[in-house]
């Protein structure tokens, strides 16, 4: 399981920095993930674990569901929760999130892309796609010079 988060930490990282690269062609995408894969790293892999605990009992679209809402949750509990104590002095809290909302975005949308990659991983579909590409790989090792 830990090498499943370790791999979603680094595809939505990677995710990230396509996204930002996209979007601001200056080379920002890079920098922003210097920043990104540690934080997914330290807090994206516990609370998925955390995810996928409280969501191990249900099956189905229930626990996708359930489990793409606490990543998004817990995303969002990144930013807000530290701008709620550090900024509660100016009382409107919404404000505040609001005023971070570049880092409320992105880390929201970095949630969903490790949800994404979590899930896509864990299908049957990826599992048939690796015994294709490991088929395909052990075939190309097999034409050595």
């Amino acid at each position: 399981m830990l090498i499943r988060k370790l791999v979603s930490a680094v595809g939505a990282t990677m995710m990230m920095v396509i996204l930002f690269s996209i979007l601001d062609q200056s080379g920002v995408g890079l920098f922003f993930g210097l920043y990104i894969l540690p934080i997914t790293f330290i807090y994206g892999i516990p609370s998925s674990i955390l995810s996928d605990f409280l969501t191990r009992r249900s099956n189905g679209a229930i626990r996708i569901v359930s489990g793409a809402l606490l990543h998004i949750f817990l995303g969002a509990l990144f930013v807000a929760l530290p701008t709620f104590i550090f900024d509660a002095e100016s009382g409107n809290w919404i404000n505040s999130v609001w005023n971070n909302s570049f880092f409320f975005v992105t880390a929201v949308v970095s949630a969903l892309f490790f949800w994404f990659f979590d899930e896509a991983i864990k299908s049957e579909w990826f599992g048939h796609l690796r015994g294709k590409c490991l088929w395909f790989l052990k075939r190309i090792g097999n034409m050595r010079v």
